[in-house]
């Protein structure tokens, strides 16, 4: 009984989210010529952090390594002079790695390290959007209506059926991206789009059992994002 408040209040959040994006597609009046737009683009982010004797040295294990890249997809309509509604579709994948500092080799004088975490993961998100633009510069506020997650290094978070693999299940009433980009025409119906990116969400459940003590997972990040945008 503990989980049934918050499970009617995502949705109440859901069904309040699609009655919006109803409301402002087929009632708000179109001021300016009907608009499409289709924004496809990459992310990309790497991070590492390492220790030497000196600088120059030999590298040797590194502290922390993370490589993510990952795919957007956004298609919006336009309602208003300044302000665009749709969806967005982002998948990402990425290998991390963390551990402590244990010393230099006596051989080789390289780093080495002890108590390493970390492997690959990927995650997929979706749900619906808007956009407020002027001129070449705009913002976007996303809500993760659908997500999932694969995460090797987070085999801690066990379900309350006891399981340390599988699925992470996205929790709605906490899951949101907002952006603040710019898009510069290339070619007529054709902009180059450059944005960067925050997104906040937590997960609550794997392969759909919530998690031991019902905790939450949060993830954050800050993403740049490079791409072309469509206008029909």
């Amino acid at each position: 009984m503990k989980n049934q408040p918050l499970e009617n209040g995502e949705r109440i959040m859901k069904s309040t989210i699609i009655v919006c994006l109803v409301i402002m597609v087929f009632v708000v009046p179109v001021r300016t010529q009907e608009s499409w737009s289709v924004d496809a683009g990459f992310t990309f982010s790497h991070f590492q952090q390492q220790v030497k004797a000196e600088i120059g040295d030999a590298r040797g294990e590194r502290l922390v390594n993370e490589l993510q890249v990952g795919i957007m997809a956004l298609g919006t309509y336009r309602v208003w002079k300044y302000v665009s509604v749709g969806v967005f579709l982002q998948f990402d994948r990425g290998n991390r790695h963390a551990a402590r500092f244990s010393g230099f080799d006596p051989g080789t004088g390289k780093t080495v390290t002890k108590d390493e975490i970390g492997g690959d993961y990927d995650e997929f998100w979706a749900g619906p959007m808007m956009r407020i633009q002027w001129k070449e510069l705009f913002g976007e506020f996303g809500y993760g209506l659908f997500g999932s997650r694969n995460d090797d290094a987070r085999s801690d978070l066990k379900s309350s059926t006891g399981d340390s693999i599988g699925t992470l299940t996205l929790m709605p009433s906490v899951a949101f991206y907002a952006s603040l980009g710019g898009a510069f025409t290339v070619w007529e119906s054709l902009d180059l789009v450059i944005r960067m990116e925050y997104r906040l969400r937590y997960y609550n459940k794997r392969e759909g059992n919530p998690f031991q003590a019902n905790i939450e997972h949060g993830t954050q990040n800050f993403t740049p994002f490079i791409g072309v945008r469509f206008r029909l």
